[in-house]
């Protein structure tokens, strides 16, 4: 069985939102960057004890390696599927796979005046951030092409996707690729949703509009502690 987890606001949270006795889980040039929640931290072990455990993040590779759980997860998907990390290192195999997949060009977008901070991740897809994330996103989509390209703002960001890449597919990849039959997922955000749609078990939480039998809505103070109870206890039901 896996259980496949998007990271930030899922399982681990910024320094903005710190609680007196989070455990650091990221650093970025000596400053604590991201946390979780203590006892998310001690159940995320004993999870990994019963299942495999599988980040799945749009993180770039470089940030993804800057995250310690406490523990080495054996595989990790990083760069919204397009790269998968096998005890730390990128599976070559896999990436020509998703180039073989997508086989596209990145459009230029450095005119856009409502973005800032443009990055080409992994030149798999474009990520950048904006005051105004969802007049940007329409923007893009004016010029575009739509049928070739995905455009999602979150939060204070937007993305660029090739049509193919995302996490639902990453995850029936791995499905595939590790021979299992059945998938948790947890995710927080509309970037999550692929993934969470092929999943036996989806767990998420209620500001996410995702409806389906198999979707669980978790809520707390700490949806990372609530949504792993949730994975042991369905863990304990198979």
């Amino acid at each position: 069985m896996l259980f496949a987890s998007y990271l930030d606001n899922t399982l681990i949270h910024s320094y903005k939102a710190y609680n007196t006795g989070d455990v650091c889980v990221e650093l970025k040039d000596g400053k604590e960057m991201s946390f979780m929640n203590p006892k998310a931290f001690s159940l995320l072990k004993e999870i990994s004890e019963q299942c495999v455990f599988i980040p799945v993040t749009t993180r770039s590779l470089e940030q993804y390696l800057r995250i310690d759980f406490g523990l080495t997860p054996k595989y990790a998907v990083v760069a919204h599927g397009a790269l998968l990390l096998i005890d730390g290192k990128i599976d070559e195999q896999w990436a020509c796979e998703t180039r073989g997949m997508l086989n596209i060009r990145l459009p230029e977008v450095g005119e856009c005046e409502l973005l800032y901070d443009i990055r080409y991740v992994e030149n798999f897809f474009i990520f950048a951030k904006s005051g105004k994330p969802r007049e940007a996103a329409e923007y893009l989509r004016s010029f575009i092409d739509m049928s070739r390209f995905t455009v999602c703002a979150a939060h204070n960001k937007v993305y660029i996707f090739p049509n193919g890449l995302n996490k639902g597919v990453a995850v029936e990849r791995l499905k595939k690729l590790l021979r299992v039959e059945t998938v948790i997922c947890a995710g927080d955000s509309e970037l999550d949703i692929p993934m969470l749609k092929i999943a036996d078990a989806a767990i998420t939480p209620g500001t996410l509009e995702l409806s389906g039998a198999r979707v669980l809505i978790v809520n707390g103070d700490s949806f990372a502690y609530s949504a792993l109870c949730a994975v042991k206890e369905f863990l304990g039901g198979q």
